[in-house]
């Protein structure tokens, strides 16, 4: 008999690569619930059922545990992500109500894993790098304190099923869009990219191909835990842009710019809503983050295959080819990593660039 798996926000970036490394790796039938409509496109194995449903909503989650149950792991990926489409009140719901309606209905109908990726914006400015999984969490805004919040109410129900928590830096690889997406159109259009400060910071990524592995090998440990995870050999963002442009044939170039008065400018195009960049984001574009991952190496038996390089490269290259193909944030089926941010004020500074 074949072990059930049900994958909330199967249907994002995350989802559906984990979906199709499953496929491929285990002998299992897979239940995806997300708010998404169905896109035949990326499910056509008989082993998987899409249940459209949102995790808010108690009775849905209850009738996808109910009518296709019982499931023997929960991979709670579903999330409301910060951009700038969501309103506040939604994206803590989601985190957070959202959460706990899935655990607490994996608990009552006797799963026996949960596991859950929350974020390394938990954090917030790291009070000392690298950060491990003790390290203090300071988050910043309203999606960093949402996922800390997803994390207790997980926590209440320690013992009662085994828990594996991920806190991941930002997710890339094939497919990816997002905020990426604006680098890649202006490198590919040889424009000015911009960094605050020189550059000099180190930011960690994890390629999605990397991630969906640890997801699953975690499905082996007993207990609860909690994981720093990213990828090895982490150069500074200025390094990365510049390799990036060679790689291209791009004559763009690198601008600085001071961080003070760009931090201040940042925040206020925040709060006028015409930037796609958030308070952690814009924040953080000059400031450093990464993970000690021993210990998830050491747990999991798990090794990152690919540098942040590889596989902003490999994703530049999947840009190029499907340029002019992708839907905005907000006017497609697609979820938001999977969507062109709406770049505001920066299409004017693309076109001065």
């Amino acid at each position: 008999m074949k072990n059930k798996v049900l994958i909330t926000g199967g249907a994002g970036f995350v989802g559906t690569h984990l979906v199709n490394y499953l496929l491929r790796e285990d002998n299992c039938e897979i239940v995806i619930f997300d708010q998404l409509p169905k896109n035949e496109q990326d499910f056509l194995s008989n082993r998987i059922v899409y249940f459209e449903g949102n995790i808010i909503m108690i009775e849905q989650v209850k009738k996808v545990f109910k009518k296709y149950g019982p499931f023997s792991v929960v991979y709670h990926l579903a999330s409301a992500m910060p951009n700038k489409v969501v309103s506040d009140d939604i994206l803590w719901k989601t985190n957070t109500i959202g959460t706990f309606n899935v655990i607490s209905q994996a608990v009552i109908n006797r799963s026996k894993s949960f596991i859950f990726t929350s974020s390394n914006v938990t954090w917030g400015i790291p009070v000392s790098l690298p950060v491990i999984e003790e390290t203090p969490t300071l988050p910043l805004e309203i999606y960093g304190k949402s996922k800390i919040q997803a994390e207790k109410e997980i926590e209440k129900f320690i013992n009662r099923i085994n828990i594996q928590i991920f806190r991941c830096p930002v997710i890339t690889g094939i497919g990816r869009l997002g905020l990426q997406a604006i680098l890649y159109e202006f490198i590919s259009e040889n424009k000015n990219v911009y960094m605050l400060g020189n550059g000099s910071n180190k930011y960690q990524f994890i390629d999605i191909s990397d991630l969906v592995v640890a997801l699953k090998n975690s499905i082996k440990i007993k207990g609860f835990d909690i994981y720093a995870i990213g990828a090895d050999k982490v150069l500074t963002l200025r390094e990365i842009y510049k390799r990036i442009i060679l790689y291209a044939g791009s004559t763009s170039k690198i601008i600085s710019l001071p961080m003070s008065p760009a931090l201040f400018i940042l925040s206020i195009l925040d709060k006028l809503n015409i930037s796609p960049l958030g308070v952690y984001q814009y924040t953080m574009l000059g400031l450093s983050i990464y993970a000690d991952t021993r210990k998830i190496k050491n747990k999991l038996k798990w090794l990152p295959k690919k540098t942040n390089l590889d596989t902003f490269i490999e994703n530049y290259n999947w840009y190029i080819k499907n340029k002019n193909s992708f839907q905005e944030i907000g006017s497609s089926n697609f979820s938001a990593n999977k969507s062109l941010p709406k770049m505001g004020i920066f299409r004017l500074l693309k076109i001065l660039s």
